[in-house]
């Protein structure tokens, strides 16, 4: 709950800031000093949903709209850092470990195992992620993950998008082979007239489907039993990449 009332407290003060409203403005109509207006946002003191509904009517938004744009920036994936994209481009073992520990929840010791280092080279390995924040050392060897398991990259991130062409090259290989009845893999392409809105809805929809899919995913790990591993892309964007069809040519010289 703490985590919704912040994130409405940055929406209205987004949306005061969108209408031109200061503080000094929204505390005369709220028939309260500046300070307190300045507490109240900040969460230095509750903020009750009568508050919030005032303040929605005077930047002309609804207040289940503001809750709304709160409850999804929560439920939004939480991204790597620039200095975390940084620190992967320069030493891509770092996210080859950390998605090791991810995917499956692997300790020092079964690091060590599967990648065959030595315990000085694993601590080494430990104190860089740690530095990075993300992960943070406890005794010994061992160490607890400091962000959540759906992290993922923005889009402007650079390490992702080296990462991104290798899976689409390797995917892209795999699906040259597909068979009507494989279970196993799919490729589907369409060329669809939509509006812009109409386009971002879909959008979503995927991102929503692959979203809940991840967070399914990070429950289990490779001894789950009957689940695989699957690579999954979804792609669009606006313009028509359909190869041009053969244009035919006249058979024959007569008219």
């Amino acid at each position: 709950m703490d985590k919704l009332n912040d994130e409405i407290c940055v929406r209205l003060k987004r949306h005061l800031k969108k209408a031109g409203i200061s503080y000094k403005t929204l505390a005369t109509e709220m028939a309260l000093s500046e300070v307190s207006v300045k507490r109240l946002l900040n969460r230095q003191q509750p903020l009750s949903i009568g508050r919030i509904a005032e303040i929605a009517e005077l930047v002309q938004t609804p207040l289940s709209s503001i809750i709304a744009e709160a409850e999804k920036a929560i439920a939004a994936p939480p991204l790597f850092t620039l200095e975390q994209d940084l620190a992967f481009c320069e030493w891509p073992e770092l996210y080859t470990l950390l998605l090791t520990i991810i995917d499956d929840k692997a300790d020092a010791k079964a690091l060590m195992t599967k990648y065959d280092l030595n315990e000085p080279s694993m601590y080494l390995y430990l104190r860089e992620l740690e530095k990075i924040g993300l992960i943070a050392l406890l005794s010994g060897m061992q160490f607890k993950l400091t962000v959540p398991r759906h992290i993922a990259f923005s889009d402007a991130a650079k390490f992702s998008m080296h990462f991104k062409n290798q899976i689409i090259d390797n995917l892209q290989a795999r699906i040259q082979t597909i068979v009507p009845s494989s279970k196993t893999a799919y490729f589907i392409t369409s060329k669809l007239r939509l509006t812009e809105e109409e386009f971002r809805q879909y959008n979503l929809k995927l991102e929503e489907m692959m979203f809940e899919a991840l967070k399914l995913s990070q429950t289990r790990d490779a001894a789950t039993a009957h689940t695989n591993d699957y690579t999954i892309i979804d792609i669009g964007a606006q313009g028509s990449y359909q190869p041009e069809p053969k244009k035919p040519m006249n058979l024959t010289t007569e008219r």
